[in-house]
């Protein structure tokens, strides 16, 4: 993605970074930093290509960025960023969703809902 902002990119790069360091270890993602830059990534205006979805920009970032580490965990590679696809669309889906119309008013608060 040559056409993004340097805050895009940013954030891009710390996904990739953060696969590079998960690469090879027992180490797991940290599922909260991994929300974190995807919803900066969400806010910041990225929109996914249909030619090339997330998990294959980080990928490729993160071949570039550790190569002797992922080009002998390919399959493992393909793991970590598919994940990061997930939390990623799981954050467009809270994101676009809309309050629903019938779930009616109610109090703040317990001293709002009673005379107290």
């Amino acid at each position: 993605m040559n056409d993004c902002n340097p805050e895009i990119d940013a954030q891009l790069n710390a996904l990739s970074d953060l696969c590079c360091e998960t690469l090879g270890t027992e180490r797991t993602l940290d599922p909260d930093r991994v929300q974190r830059l995807t919803k900066a990534l969400l806010m910041s205006g990225f929109v996914q290509k249909d030619s090339q979805p997330l998990s294959a920009e980080i990928e490729s970032r993160a071949r570039s960025r550790c190569l002797s580490t992922a080009m002998h965990r390919g399959g493992e590679l393909k793991a970590i960023t598919e994940s990061i696809q997930k939390a990623f669309n799981r954050q467009v889906t809270w994101e676009s969703a809309q309050p629903s119309k019938d779930s009616g008013t109610r109090p703040a608060n317990i001293s709002s809902a009673t005379d107290a």
